[in-house]
């Protein structure tokens, strides 16, 4: 590789870091230079332009690496290559590992990522401008390690530096122009084709910056929506937005203090009317005997009213006049509720509704039933038809 090539690699990498992060590019040339030992890129080009610059490829397999692990702001600011080291050994094992005593796995779900062990998760959404959600269990016994602050701080260290992660492949996929305003602060929308300096969003009213909205990663700094609702016009809006006031600015991206939510997960029984015909049909299949009666369980109207009491229509040539179902009237009453039976008359799927009288396999009842159609099957419609 010649010296130019060695230059020209070195730059589509920083342009790639830069595009990532949503830095200047300078910053992204000053940090690959570091990495490989000069203190800027100046540096580099004086050095090269001096002596052949050779690149060993151990050297550019460790830049393709640094490229591929984006660190937060303040590292940018300050460049310590031992620091980003060490912090890169700790993201290398934050698939799942252990925090003291404790075990946990990090993942990526929609684009937040979770970090989580046993009675305790936090959540880092997309969203920069939203703070870390941390959720304990109501019914776990014992303490609960991410109230430790020191355990907290390595959870949300592990899950935030995921979250960059997350977010850098984002904005490598958007246009650079979505994620770094022009002198004038246009920007480009990523999921279309629109530009301006002013953005307005749909779900609050909001008045936003393009500097604001391509730092929050097109999410709304006011109130959280997605780009979806991202507009350059207030097309709903009687005046055109001049009267949307302007969303104010959120600088503690990634910043928050966490929000702490308490969950109870224990099972819970929401007996809807779902729910309530599911059982009292399943008890009717109970009270069945034979072929006719399941046909009549699964063909019976049943609803709810108010909760308060079940009414079962059944229908009269598929169930016998005056059978109790008494599973499904045991089933009302263990839930409390009154029933009313009542007769209906429907037209039934199958003709002779005797012949389910007869058995109760529904193989053999098939058979039967075929065997009754075919012999008023016509010469030319071999197709069963309903009497």
């Amino acid at each position: 590789m010649t010296e130019t090539n060695h230059l020209r690699s070195l730059k589509v990498l920083a342009k790639r870091y830069a595009r990532e992060n949503r830095i200047a590019l300078h910053q992204a040339l000053d940090l690959i230079a570091a990495e490989l030992g000069f203190p800027h890129w100046a540096k580099l080009i004086a050095t090269s332009k001096k002596s052949c610059l050779q690149v060993a490829p151990e050297q550019m397999a460790g830049l393709e690496a640094f490229v591929d692990r984006p660190l937060p702001a303040a590292t940018f600011r300050n460049v310590d290559p031992e620091t980003m080291n060490r912090r890169f050994a700790y993201l290398e094992q934050a698939e799942h590992g252990v925090i003291g005593d404790h075990s946990y796995r990090l993942q990526e779900v929609l684009h937040d990522v979770i970090i989580a062990g046993e009675g305790w998760s936090i959540r880092v959404p997309e969203n920069p401008g939203v703070p870390p959600i941390v959720e304990t269990f109501a019914d776990q016994e014992g303490g609960c390690p991410v109230l430790d602050p020191d355990f907290l701080e390595r959870a949300l260290s592990l899950a935030r530096d995921r979250a960059l992660q997350v977010r850098a492949k984002i904005a490598a996929d958007w246009p650079r122009r979505s994620t770094k305003p022009d002198l004038r602060g246009v920007v480009r929308h990523p999921l279309s084709r629109d530009e301006s300096a002013v953005w307005f969003c749909l779900h609050c009213d909001g008045k936003i910056t393009g500097a604001q909205i391509a730092q929050n990663l097109w999410h709304c700094p006011g109130c959280g929506a997605s780009p979806l609702d991202i507009f350059d016009t207030a097309f709903w809006s009687d005046d055109d937005g001049k009267s949307f006031q302007p969303v104010k600015a959120h600088d503690a991206v990634d910043g928050d203090e966490p929000v702490f939510r308490s969950v109870d997960d224990r099972p819970k029984l929401d007996m809807n009317e779902e729910k309530i015909i599911l059982l009292i049909r399943s008890a009717l299949l109970d009270d069945a005997t034979n072929i006719s009666e399941k046909l009549g369980a699964l063909q019976a109207e049943i609803s709810v009213d108010d909760e308060t009491g079940v009414w079962i229509a059944l229908e009269e040539d598929l169930w016998p006049m005056g059978k109790d179902p008494v599973q499904a009237l045991a089933v009302a009453e263990l839930l409390g509720l009154e029933v009313e039976i009542v007769s209906s008359w429907s037209t039934i799927p199958f003709a002779w509704p005797g012949l389910g009288e007869m058995t109760s396999s529904t193989s053999e009842y098939t058979q039967m039933m075929l065997d009754a159609y075919a012999q008023y099957e016509g010469p030319t419609d071999k197709t069963p038809k309903d009497s």
